[in-house]
């Protein structure tokens, strides 16, 4: 009796212990294979929220529209919220054609608001000038990658849009900054200089290249070279930042700068993206119980987080975990992206209530940036 009371505990035992090792991955998973697929009903659910903080009220302004001035980050913020929003509803639109004029005013009312110099004063104050404005020769305006990458999607979903003839300068200025740099790296801010941001500068030329059918290959494979030599240290990690005007690290190779940059250079040289993105599934991984993260630092010093890596839980970041979803999504990668992807649904869980994460003021740009990343488009090689 006392044998048979034994096993039926261990029985019991065994299966809580499964409920609790595999429920969460079930309940945290749900949904990541049906957008990986592509499927029009996920990618809508998951565009529903971006889409009416976007759509205009009757004032012509959108509902999440950021209010502005000379912050740093609450420019960046904005320019994100408007880019991603952008990114996210284009890539559903380039493969649900039918979905055009559900998002499309979302879309034109982001751009609006994006390309307004007063969304990001802050470049106006270190420049002395808006890049959307003017750049003096030499000046690099490397943040202007992001206003022109949306731009390009934009363009790709809306061809008379009127912001046509501005993202055809933007492109022939940052395109010839490229040209000229024998680092492939140009300024963000003076004396600033982020690879990451390169990375966006030149999804952005790529991408123009593809919906205007121009010939870009020659510019962007010098500039993969260049930028490779530079900025992709051995490891294959992403080096965050340099020394203006040098190869020189000022910090170090990182997981949320190697993500962010493999989706966007998929724009431009899908072998450079690749290679970033080998970097972080075989490197940067951490899988416990099926949740996957990426690695921020893969040297065992390690580093503190930032506004770039977001919070550091084992070694994984946010910010390398949920960018790596985009470049998992564009490479095929199913199985990482399902595990990324029960990560993410958990850390959303995790931050408690819409009403909390509201007052944080990072509802909208989580959600337009989770939605960029789970609908990225497919790299054609």
């Amino acid at each position: 009796m006392k044998t048979r009371r034994t096993i039926q505990l261990g029985i019991a035992g065994s299966a809580l212990a499964l409920c609790v090792l595999l429920l969460p991955r079930q309940l945290c998973g749900q949904g990541a294979d049906r957008l990986f697929a592509g499927e029009l009903a996920a990618q809508q659910a998951a565009a529903r929220a971006v889409a009416r903080a976007m759509t205009p009220d009757r004032s012509g302004q959108p509902p999440a529209a950021r209010a502005v001035g000379a912050s740093r980050s609450d420019g960046q913020a904005a320019i994100a919220l408007y880019q991603m929003t952008i990114l996210g509803l284009g890539q559903i639109v380039r493969e649900h054609p039918e979905t055009r004029d559900d998002y499309l005013p979302a879309m034109r009312a982001a751009a609006a608001r994006m390309v307004d110099p007063r969304t990001l004063g802050y470049a106006a104050h270190r420049w002395g000038k808006h890049g959307i404005e003017q750049m003096r020769p030499g000046d690099g305006h490397a943040y202007l990658g992001y206003i022109n990458l949306a731009l390009g999607m934009l363009r790709a979903i809306d061809p008379q849009t009127p912001f046509s003839a501005l993202n055809d300068r933007l492109t022939a200025a940052l395109a010839e900054r490229l040209a000229q740099s024998p680092t492939g790296l140009i300024e963000t801010y003076p004396g600033e200089t982020w690879p990451p941001d390169v990375a966006a500068v030149a999804g952005s030329i790529g991408l123009h290249a593809a919906v205007t059918g121009t010939d870009r290959r020659e510019l962007l494979a010098t500039w993969a070279s260049r930028f490779s030599r530079c900025a992709v240290s051995p490891s294959g990690y992403l080096v965050q930042r340099v020394r203006s005007g040098t190869c020189t690290p000022v910090d170090a190779p990182r997981g949320s700068g190697t993500a962010l940059a493999s989706y966007f250079i998929g724009f431009a040289d899908a072998a450079l993206s690749r290679r970033l993105y080998d970097a972080l599934r075989t490197q940067g991984r951490i899988n416990v119980l099926g949740f996957s993260g990426v690695r921020e630092y893969l040297d065992a010093a390690g580093g503190a987080g930032d506004s770039d890596s977001g919070p550091i839980l084992l070694g994984a970041s946010v910010g390398a975990t949920g960018w790596a979803l985009g470049a998992a999504r564009a490479h095929g990668d199913r199985e990482l992206f399902r595990e990324l992807h029960r990560s993410a649904t958990a850390g959303r869980a995790m931050l408690g209530s819409r009403r909390l994460a509201r007052i944080t003021r990072f509802a909208e740009l989580a959600d337009a940036m989770l939605l960029a990343m789970v609908t990225a488009n497919r790299i054609e090689r």
